[in-house]
């Protein structure tokens, strides 16, 4: 008796982890890869342990087929990793603005690491990703995050078969509103360096034997920073709403 208690809990903890450490592998700020690989697994073993008491009875019986275990193990990381990806992009939108406003201002071939994107990336795509990811910790958005992670459990149980078309098509969606909203919050950048360079055009015109692009280079960056400083804040109010809004449809009304 007290052996099939004993596995049977280690088969829900180790069906609860698939899914679980699925979405943190992939969440940014969870799955980072600057985070210590056994933090994150650790991370997700003690969520998954919390987790057991409260969605280990809805779990199903252990399947009695390998067959059949692999399927539900395979659903179980499929649904996690939808959850991740579709984290991901709503923060890909500071990395779309962030592109933008570079090429704006003039620091595109400025690159640093960008630890969400985890690969080189312009200075200014690297910070406004920092930002987004300090503005989500700091205001306990993702504990929103890992309500959601726990709600699917409620919109996709154990067992079902994920609607992989229906998944396909809301990431689809998602990314093209992403497009949309990146260009929404770059857009004062955006108009600053139309104007800018509508008033080069005409400088240039008016002494064609200045160098008028290269002189007035760093009067763009200075002058783009000065703006990107005084609508950082309510970039950041706007993308704080984009993220919760974009989150709210996997929560489970309390």
């Amino acid at each position: 008796m007290l052996n099939e208690i004993l596995t049977l809990d280690v088969y829900r903890l180790m069906l609860i982890f698939t899914r679980v450490g699925a979405a943190l592998m992939v969440m940014p700020g969870f799955g980072s890869q600057v985070i210590n690989t056994r933090f994150r697994l650790l991370l997700a073993l003690a969520v998954s342990l919390l987790l057991l008491p409260v969605i280990g009875p809805a779990l199903p019986p252990l399947p009695r087929s390998q067959a059949a275990l692999l399927l539900l193990v395979v659903g179980e990381v499929t649904v996690g990793a939808f959850l991740g990806i579709l984290v991901q992009m709503l923060i890909s939108v500071m990395h779309v603005a962030g592109t933008f406003i570079g090429f704006q201002i003039g620091l595109t071939n400025a690159f640093s690491f960008d630890a969400v994107a985890e690969q080189q990336s312009s200075t200014l795509t690297a910070f406004l990703n920092t930002v987004a990811i300090v503005v989500i910790l700091a205001s306990d958005l993702h504990h929103l995050m890992l309500r959601a992670m726990v709600d699917t459990y409620a919109l996709l149980g154990p067992g079902e078969t994920p609607p992989l078309g229906d998944m396909t098509e809301t990431l689809s969606h998602l990314l093209s509103a992403a497009f949309g909203f990146a260009i929404k919050i770059s857009a004062p950048l955006l108009a600053f360096g139309l104007i800018f360079y509508a008033a080069l055009g005409l400088m240039s015109r008016m002494a064609p034997q200045i160098q008028v692009f290269f002189v007035v280079l760093p009067l763009q960056v200075m002058a783009g920073l000065g703006m990107l400083m005084v609508t950082l804040p309510l970039m950041m109010l706007l993308f704080m709403r984009w993220f919760e809004d974009g989150l709210v449809p996997y929560l489970v009304p309390r």
